[in-house]
């Protein structure tokens, strides 16, 4: 070689050096990656693959030696990087399927080599995981004839081709994922004692493989009706299948005892799949207190305002009121919403105590009571005070059959009050003296008519 081969190979050495070292720095902040300073390049026959639990997948690697190298051959040593930092296991071969020996091929100006990279899905590797490996090679440029007078270093080299990144998808043969919603169809996650309540769920196939499944259903209460409301030995097609739907909806159907107390339960659905794969999802359900309710509104009367006379003559007024039942059916107690009763009081005073048979979630029921005011309101007032209250006695423990009181969450809604006008008219008893002059003047009247037409009768 002469000087000035020596000198143009040394300053060559030196730009690609310095331009390595700036594509590598431009690199580790962009991609992370190797950049390209060597007359070789790579390239794959794919950038992503899904490779199965325990099975491999295999990328076909190309790498060129450019026809204007300078350089007879390069001896090119393949690395790779996982991006994630967790390492799957992987091997370069040649075209026969032989191992390459320390990864190092050769390749001879202007042309390519084959190099069959395989990826093995094992610990860590599992279903449902991603990685990406990021592929390059370090060369060595000679001046030589033949690959068999190689003895280079390309680990030591500062020329590195462009990097390909693989992307690879480890998937599972049969796996199932279920999904059950966090709120009833009713919009919550409340049960109520005998009646039933619709979840719905999904149940997705994400192996590769088709595959058939079975749910089962099971409580923390004693006495449920549960259903998981699937058929049994339900068919899905895997993830392989690009076509099919892989996932089935369901809907479970929760009904608990009709004398469970409330409390908070637990609700489990499992899935399994003949191949061994399941899955278990549970929800968290509440079985309520009662809830009594009367609200101010929920009072309306059969007359907007009535009279009393200074004797204490009165009208008949009818008093109407809503009651509901916003909980369950049973109390922590173990009593049941029935037998309520409804107190009405008028101006301080009891005047009528109803009884419903029941009032269970979600009923509503009117209930009324008749009075006769015993006083007009005075000008202080703006009526009569009216109360009606459901449950009476909820300020009992309502542990002793003696105290006759439901268990409620909430006992502060069980009353409603209203004002009932009643005025003082002025005269004792004015529609009597009014009936009788009308009386008395239509008696006279059919007096005069009488002696009219007898005298006509006589002439």
């Amino acid at each position: 070689m002469t000087p000035e081969n020596v000198s143009r190979v040394g300053s060559s050495r030196t730009v690609t050096v310095l331009a390595v070292a700036a594509l590598l720095f431009g690199s580790l902040v962009v991609t992370q990656t190797v950049s390209a300073g060597s007359p070789v390049t790579l390239s794959s026959d794919k950038t992503s693959a899904t490779v199965l639990e325990n099975e491999n997948v295999v990328f076909t690697l190309t790498l060129a030696n450019a026809a204007s190298s300078d350089f007879s051959w390069q001896t090119s040593k393949l690395y790779g990087s996982w991006l994630s930092g967790t390492e799957w296991m992987y091997l370069f071969f040649d075209e026969e399927g032989e191992t390459l020996d320390d990864n190092i091929l050769d390749i001879e100006q202007g042309e390519s080599a084959t190099v069959l990279l395989t990826v093995y899905c094992v610990s860590p590797c599992s279903g449902g995981s991603s990685n990406t490996l990021a592929v390059y090679a370090k060369t060595d440029p000679r001046y030589i004839n033949a690959p068999q007078d190689v003895d280079g270093d390309p680990a030591n080299s500062d020329n590195s081709t462009n990097t390909v990144e693989l992307e690879i998808t480890a998937v599972s043969p049969y796996k199932v994922d279920l999904v059950i919603e966090s709120a009833s169809t009713d919009g919550g996650n409340e049960v109520i004692q005998g009646v039933t309540t619709t979840w719905r769920y999904t149940v997705t196939n994400t192996g590769w493989q088709q595959d058939t499944y079975d749910l089962s259903i099971s409580t923390t209460g004693s006495g449920w009706t549960l259903s998981d409301g699937l058929p049994a030995d339900q068919t899905i097609q895997g993830q392989s299948n690009t076509v099919a739907e892989h996932t089935v909806n369901g809907q479970m159907s929760i009904t608990p005892y009709s004398s469970e107390v409330p409390d908070t339960y637990t609700v489990t659905l499992s899935v399994t799949s003949s191949s061994g794969a399941s899955d278990t999802e549970s929800i968290t359900v509440v079985v309520p207190e009662p809830d009594f309710e009367i609200k101010d509104t929920d009072i309306s009367f059969s007359h907007t305002s009535a009279w009393i006379t200074a004797r204490g003559d009165s009208q008949l007024i009818t008093v109407y009121a809503k009651v509901r039942n916003n909980g369950g059916n049973i109390d922590v107690a173990g009593n049941s919403a029935s037998t309520v009763d409804v107190l009405f009081t008028v101006d301080g005073a009891t005047v009528d105590v109803k009884y419903l048979d029941t009032l269970n979630h979600g009923s509503e029921q009117t209930v009324s009571a008749s009075f006769k005011p015993s006083r007009a309101h005075s000008d202080t007032e703006s009526g009569l005070p009216i109360e009606v209250r459901v449950d009476q006695f909820n300020n009992l423990d309502g542990r002793e059959a003696s105290d006759k009181a439901i268990l409620e969450s909430d006992e502060t809604n069980n009353k409603g009050t209203a004002h009932f006008k009643v005025v003082r008219t002025k005269a004792s008893n004015p529609s009597f003296y009014l009936s009788f002059t009308a009386l008395t003047a239509a008696v006279g009247a059919a007096v005069v008519l009488s002696r009219y037409y007898r005298s006509e009768d006589e002439e």
